[in-house]
């Protein structure tokens, strides 16, 4: 097929806020090389929300399990694929329902990795992110070298909402700065204990952070609740959306710490400096990218509290530029 007659692109990228954040550069990298392309992702509800409004998709499919899960969703895509008149999809989350979907669609260019029914691709690369020498985003780059001449990750503006939108949540002062902490993760092998956090944060009250947030979901309000009370510092979880915790990160934020998680990326997109701790993934994979960073990165919770100092340095010397 001639590229240079794409018109209908449609990206799949379903799973968790880390993995879809880092996936925008090659959408947009995508965008850039086919500006009179139609572009549309499927992705989960929440991720829609937080990227809605931005210059570079053009029209969003919600996903969910029960509808594109399995045979019959593979099914239920192609009919959509056929409908859409798409030429060209792009799985960079490989799936056997995405890529089989694109196949019974008999989609033109079907890109994506050669796994998970890799046979009903026509332009794919093999999947070597498991070997963790590059960074995710240079990963979803490569695979846009079958549609792209010049590879490169472009700037990422999200439509950001308004300081006002804050104000309503009952935000007392919308232009307050804060150190903003998400010691949380989904996954338990990456989670540093309370006594890391609890040496922390009263280290850096006794030096240059005065204001200090804890921000989070609302399946981790329990334990930041308990967090926030022992240490009386404010507690924003549960509390903000995707979409307001990135209005809250871009007005509020003068330093973002925190595990490796959807919230650290997506600071990092903001262009907020971030410290980023990691215990058991890979941080020149995973690591925050294009943004301001520290880095600290250790097997055990006595090993990362003992790079405190790093942290409280990193910490201070970005508040104080902001003053």
């Amino acid at each position: 097929m001639d590229n240079r007659k794409i018109k209908n692109i449609f990206f799949i990228r379903s799973d968790r806020l880390g993995e879809f954040l880092l996936s925008l550069y090659a959408i947009k990298l995508v965008k850039l090389n086919y500006p009179d392309s139609k572009i549309c992702l499927l992705a989960k509800k929440d991720n829609i929300e937080l990227i809605r409004g931005i210059d570079f998709v053009d029209c969003f499919l919600e996903y969910k399990d029960c509808i594109f899960g399995g045979f019959k969703g593979a099914l239920n895509l192609s009919g959509i694929l056929r409908r859409e008149k798409i030429d060209c999809v792009i799985s960079l989350n490989p799936k056997k329902e995405f890529h089989l979907a694109s196949l019974l669609a008999l989609v033109k260019l079907r890109i994506g990795y050669n796994r998970k029914f890799g046979f009903c691709l026509n332009g794919k690369i093999e999947d070597e992110k498991y070997k963790g020498i590059k960074h995710e985003v240079e990963y979803n780059l490569d695979l846009m070298k079958l549609l792209c001449r010049e590879i490169y990750a472009p700037k990422i503006d999200l439509a950001i909402d308004s300081r006002d939108t804050l104000k309503a949540l009952g935000i007392k002062d919308p232009t307050k700065k804060y150190v903003v902490m998400h010691p949380f993760t989904s996954n338990p092998s990456k989670k540093i204990g309370d006594d890391f956090w609890v040496s922390l944060i009263n280290r850096l009250k006794n030096s240059c952070a005065r204001d200090i947030v804890i921000v989070g979901s609302k399946d981790e309000m329990k334990e930041a609740f308990e967090l926030a009370e022992k240490l009386k510092i404010e507690d924003l979880t549960g509390k903000l959306s995707l979409r307001n915790l990135a209005a809250f990160l871009k007005y509020n934020c003068s330093v973002f710490v925190g595990l490796d998680s959807g919230p650290m990326h997506l600071a990092s997109i903001i262009g907020v400096p971030v410290a980023g701790l990691f215990k058991t993934s890979n941080s020149k994979r995973w690591g925050p990218f294009n943004t301001q960073s520290l880095i600290l990165e250790n097997k055990s919770d006595e090993g990362l509290k003992q790079k405190i100092e790093d942290i409280i340095k990193f910490t201070c010397s970005n508040v104080l530029r902001k003053i």
